[in-house]
């Protein structure tokens, strides 16, 4: 014989080796998920408004409850997610090494990060723009008055690069220092540039008194941020966008957390009877319990009462939601049809 029994095993050996890697790599995470148990969640630490663990120990914001939304679908309960701490780096390699699940960040998506980082942005859950953060008794007014000087913004950013974009087409000579906005408010920079809520948030949070800082009328890029997933995950990428989907068809349809009991089972509406789980298979479909929409509306509510729970007038940040509104209300947040 041309090979020998033990060169045969050898080889299948080797093919098995080879296969099963390429198996694991490929794999959806959506049986991952259901067979540990819970979601592995990637936030940014000490975030307040949008990610931070507060003073009893509990994690809480606008990006941790989507984390719980998603659990309260896939579980039942809310509860069972592993918040993993994250940053402007590892949030795209702990994607690319399995020790997250998903990322609910302030993360833009860009045609450029999908092919480079090997992710998707399922969906869109904030619709934000670039601005600037000034001192309230500076000279600082509008954009020509950056010349000469510093602003500071965060590295490996879509931030940074659209900053430097501005800059050079603006022809101006600012000095760009690569640091976060606790730099701006100890004076090492004369500006601060984030996404305007962004901004909101480090003013409420960061500064020693909020009052002797403004944030300029200006808007110069358009920020689509959503949650990340690994692009080699079809079903579980369906999962997360299902659910950012389910919390702002609730919001349209003017569905509640504390209504959303009484609702389930006596709703006219053929939409938020599908969307409740009172009829039609989009549970099934989806590989999920047919209540799923129903458990995650009923753990963190709809997506307006997330916003304003989070960066509402009663929470300090107090930035309107503008576009962040249901269509039917003048904003740009869509639902497909729950059909």
């Amino acid at each position: 014989m041309l090979m020998s029994l033990l060169d045969k095993g050898k080889l299948a050996i080797l093919l098995f080796g080879l296969w099963l890697p390429w198996q694991g790599v490929n794999a959806d995470t959506l049986p991952q998920v259901l067979r540990h148990g819970d979601i592995r969640c990637g936030v940014f630490p000490d975030d307040p408004g949008r990610s931070a663990i507060d003073s009893e120990g509990v994690w809480r914001g606008f990006y941790v409850d989507f984390c719980r939304a998603t659990a309260a679908a896939l579980f039942g309960d809310p509860e069972r997610v592993q918040y993993i701490e994250v940053d402007a780096t590892s949030r795209f390699t702990t994607l690319q090494q399995q020790q997250t699940d998903v990322v609910m960040y302030s993360s833009t998506w860009t045609l450029a990060r999908e092919h480079r980082y090997q992710v998707e942005f399922p969906a869109i859950y904030l619709f934000d723009g670039q601005g600037l953060m000034v001192r309230e008794q500076g000279d600082i007014h509008e954009l020509a008055d950056l010349d000469g000087k510093t602003v500071c913004v965060t590295e490996n950013t879509t931030t940074h690069r659209n900053l430097a974009n501005l800059l050079a087409r603006e022809q101006l000579d600012t000095r760009i220092l690569f640091s976060n906005g606790d730099s701006f408010f100890r004076g090492h920079c004369d500006a601060y540039s984030a996404d305007r809520i962004n901004l909101a948030i480090n003013r409420a949070h960061r500064a020693d008194n909020p009052a002797r800082y403004r944030i300029l009328p200006l808007t110069f890029t358009r920020e689509p941020i959503g949650p990340m997933v690994r692009n080699d995950a079809p079903r579980w990428s369906r999962v997360i966008r299902a659910v950012v989907h389910a919390l702002i068809l609730a919001d349209e349809k003017g569905i509640t957390q504390a209504e959303v009991a009484t609702l389930r089972g006596n709703a006219r509406d053929a939409e938020v009877r599908n969307l409740l789980g009172d009829s039609g298979d989009l549970g099934q479909q989806l590989g999920l319990p047919a209540d799923w929409a129903y458990q995650a509306i009923h753990s963190v509510g709809n997506y307006s009462e997330i916003y304003r729970r989070h960066y509402g007038p009663d929470t300090g940040i107090n930035i309107e939601p503008g576009l962040n509104q249901p269509w039917s209300r003048g904003g740009l947040l869509f639902a497909p049809l729950f059909q």
